[in-house]
């Protein structure tokens, strides 16, 4: 029988690099971060348009960085988080297959003003609400049923009911002390340059992080249109949140 890779498919800035490092924490997963990025970013069929001054790598065109994945839990589980934007449009069944499926949401009015801080020329699909909304119906319908989904104001608010309700839904163990973790570099989530992960390099544990200097949303007309496009999938998705007491 096919061993199932655990995932977690996420948009930017949805507090999904400190879920993975509360999975990290456990010890009981090979935790890979965005593999799927490498196909989308670098390899010969890469679809960016960002980071063209790096080299292809065919190692990481989509059939042989698929295979990897598998065969890696074949001999361990394996958990990744990774964009829906990055794969939405392969998840076909036999992709959908080798997986189980998770989906972390955030409210818009909280993503794109940190997304617009890194990339004030972010396009609609770099926010990735539609993508991550098209792969959940996607695999609402291989399955014939919902697939777990947390809000991360859940996860920041109540992280432990909310870690709890996940690991509940994807049958794996509780571990509390996996809440916590000690700030740091971590290398294991710097494969992206530009600043994405400074937060979390200072988190001890699932936080709401203080207030930044970034552009409001009302006074910036990218930020509006962006926001009116995103926010409709948010609230489809919404809807299906695990919900916590």
């Amino acid at each position: 029988m096919v061993k199932k890779i655990l995932a977690l498919w996420a948009f930017p800035r949805s507090t999904s690099s400190a879920f993975e490092t509360m999975m990290r924490q456990r010890g009981d997963f090979l935790v890979l971060d965005e593999p799927f990025g490498l196909y989308f970013c670098y390899s010969e069929e890469r679809k960016s348009n960002r980071y063209q001054e790096v080299e292809t790598n065919p190692a990481y065109n989509f059939q042989p960085l698929f295979q990897d994945l598998i065969n890696k839990a074949q001999t361990q589980p394996v958990f990744i988080k990774d964009m829906a934007r990055f794969i939405y449009d392969r998840a076909d069944e036999d992709f959908l297959s080798h997986f189980e499926h998770t989906f972390i949401i955030r409210h818009p009015a909280k993503t794109l003003p940190s997304l617009y801080a890194i990339w004030p020329d972010f396009i609609l699909s770099e926010a990735g609400y539609a993508e991550l909304y098209q792969l959940f119906a996607a695999t609402t319908a291989y399955l014939g049923k919902v697939p777990p989904l947390i809000d991360s104001d859940d996860l920041l608010r109540k992280p432990e009911a909310t870690v709890q309700a996940y690991c509940d839904a994807v049958g794996i163990p509780f571990m509390p002390q996996a809440l916590t973790w000690k700030p740091k570099i971590q290398p294991e989530v710097s494969q992206w340059e530009g600043g994405w992960h400074t937060h979390l390099e200072s988190s001890q544990g699932f936080q709401e992080r203080t207030k930044k200097d970034y552009a409001l949303i009302e006074d910036n007309e990218h930020l509006k249109r962006a926001y009116e496009y995103c926010l409709p999938y948010y609230q489809k998705l919404y809807e299906h949140r695990l919900r916590i007491e």
